[in-house]
């Protein structure tokens, strides 16, 4: 069960509660076990085995038009994550979704972007995972970042980095690692991020996207098997493909492919779709964005728009704690 905490709207400190309420409102906000609080405010116990294990896992979400975009889509895969990791938090008990939806509407931003942490929870450090120990529930509300208009007309650099992670990389683990050092290395260089291979050839993904290939007009992308993370945003664009009569297919794909691609690009929650006009400084077909890629990123917004102004803002369904 979840350490939520139900807040009660009434009482001699509703007053301050509403005056704290409106200065939060304003950018950034975070979420600790049942309680909304300023992110410097926000704290976790040392012995909370998400920072002495990484044992836990994460998802983000983002919203447009103050509308929460495929969060059924993220909750789920949140729940198969926790379930490959054996951790125990009762989803239907203490559902998460009224706590982001209270969250978005706190923070007053129309453009968000929400991450969410489960992490096994505080027990004296042991590698055996103990019994009966409450999960930390986490979260931030932060703006939306943007990648500049110029670099998705222009498209970004990459470079390939050996695959060093560990086997089961379609559960969202808090454990990134080989993750941040690939892209710190790659940041380093001058690219934007890095694209794991592994040392037999076989493409996988970036540090924190997934990866599609055009080549002579059929669209390809690497087969989310337990290597790789199951996309939402990647199975929201084969999706939209759909929506243009293109089929992607699913398959091993081999750095040799990836390098004589006539088109490559990024999907993921943050970066939606974005063009690789280059991998290794070298071109990637004539080395401009490619009008597949084009015309999936323009049915991507243009089926964002329309989700995100059908509904609007969803309304909490239950009131939380301030600090």
């Amino acid at each position: 069960m979840s350490g939520l905490a139900q807040g009660r709207p009434g009482g001699p400190g509703a007053p301050a509660t509403r005056r704290i309420e409106r200065r939060l409102a304003i950018s950034e906000l975070a979420y600790i076990n049942g309680t909304f609080c300023p992110i410097d405010q926000a704290k976790v116990s040392i012995e909370d085995r998400g920072f002495q294990f990484g044992d836990g896992i994460y998802e983000v979400v983002v919203s447009y038009n103050k509308r929460l975009f495929l969060l059924d889509e993220h909750m789920k895969r949140l729940r198969r994550s926790a379930a490959a990791i054996q951790l125990d938090y009762d989803f239907d008990g203490a559902p998460l979704e009224p706590i982001i939806e209270e969250g978005l509407k706190r923070c007053g931003l129309t453009e968000a972007m929400v991450y969410v942490q489960i992490t096994r929870g505080v027990a004296p450090r042991a590698h055996p995972i103990p019994r009966g120990i409450q999960p930390t529930v986490v979260m931030t509300f932060k703006p939306l970042p943007k990648i500049p208009a110029d670099l998705r007309q222009r498209g970004v650099s990459m470079m390939i980095a050996p695959e060093k992670r560990w086997a089961r990389c379609f559960i969202k683990a808090v454990t990134l690692l080989p993750n941040v050092l690939a892209k710190t290395e790659a940041v380093r260089r001058g690219y934007f991020d890095a694209i794991f291979v592994t040392d037999s050839g076989e493409v996988r993904e970036s540090t924190s996207a997934n990866v599609f290939i055009a080549k002579d007009g059929q669209i390809l992308t690497p087969r989310r098997d337990e290597s790789i993370l199951h996309g939402i945003t990647q199975g929201f664009l084969m999706d939209c493909a759909k929506d243009l009569g293109l089929v992607v297919e699913e398959r091993v794909v081999d750095l040799e492919t990836l390098r004589g691609a006539d088109e490559v690009f990024l999907s993921g929650t943050t970066v939606e779709v974005l063009a690789v006009t280059s991998i290794d400084d070298e071109p990637v077909g004539d080395g401009l964005v490619g009008p597949m890629t084009r015309r999936l990123y323009e049915t991507f917004r243009v089926r964002v728009k329309e989700e995100s102004d059908a509904e609007g803002l969803c309304k909490p369904s239950r009131s939380l704690p301030t600090v």
